[in-house]
């Protein structure tokens, strides 16, 4: 005991010799700093996607995935969309949101979503569901919610989409 309570006093002297008396916590700011020149765009090392016909002035390209049949893993998803949608603009932002596994649940009609993500697909938001977890969970096309698109797999379509440039985000 005696021994870690020098060991701890040793530190506090160190410390106050090294920094000094002042205190170890930093002033809080009194404004909030710009961004960094370029932090935003930096050099791609691939090439940037081409926009879609509906979507020509798009610079942004992010595909989110959902493989949690979780509510709040789904909410998340959800939320990070919508966000990311809201700061850049329906027009500069393409996003897709692919599910699979578990997460297929977010497409399924009965989802408690189900609404938001109608709402969300009218913004342009794209929801993609895996035909071989819709296979193995014995589901079809009408067990999905209207606005649902079937891929032939969605860790195929993970894949490709990295691979032509989209930024890939799992919450």
């Amino acid at each position: 005991m005696k021994h870690n309570v020098w060991r701890s006093l040793s530190v506090v002297s160190l410390l106050i010799a090294v920094f000094g008396a002042a205190p170890l916590l930093a002033e809080p700011l009194a404004k909030k700093p710009e961004a960094s020149a370029g932090l935003f765009h930096p050099k791609r090392i691939t090439k940037i996607p081409e926009a879609p016909e509906d979507k020509p002035f798009a610079e942004h390209f992010v595909v989110f995935h959902i493989s949690s049949g979780d509510a709040f893993a789904q909410k998340l998803v959800l939320n990070n969309a919508q966000n990311l949608a809201n700061f850049y603009g329906p027009d500069k932002v393409v996003i897709e949101i692919v599910s699979y596994g578990p997460g297929l649940r977010t497409l399924f009609k009965e989802n408690a979503y189900s609404k938001r993500i109608q709402r969300m697909a009218k913004q342009g938001i794209t929801f993609t569901a895996c035909a071989n977890t819709m296979k193995a969970m014995g589901r079809d096309l009408h067990s999905l919610n209207k606005v649902a698109k079937v891929v032939p797999g969605g860790v195929v379509r993970l894949t490709e989409l990295e691979e032509a440039g989209w930024t890939y985000i799992r919450p």
